[in-house]
């Protein structure tokens, strides 16, 4: 649940700020999306195991929240890093 509002606020975000930059609003929010997703993606097939065996092992809460929304804070920040980037020539 929490990957999905992530996605609609990280779609929302790139639209408007396309719009106000003078930029393709859909292209924008694909691509933070896109952005989005694929860094989701990653890190659940590449860090997520781990943890999850690392909580079948120790269990405990903290972790537990960590493997449950890390994806989601890892994709909004490299979303966050590309619309800096695909933003900044735009400002200039």
């Amino acid at each position: 649940m929490s990957g999905a509002i992530a996605a609609i606020i990280i779609t929302i975000w790139f639209y408007k700020s396309a719009l106000a930059t003078g930029k393709n609003p859909v292209t924008s929010a694909l691509l933070g999306l896109t952005v989005y997703f694929t860094a989701a993606l990653i890190w659940t097939l590449a860090v997520t195991p781990g943890l999850r065996d690392t909580i079948a092992h120790e269990p405990s809460f903290l972790l537990g929240m960590v493997v449950r929304h890390a994806y989601a804070v890892v994709g909004f920040t490299c979303a966050a890093w590309v619309k800096h980037k695909h933003f900044a020539s735009a400002q200039e």
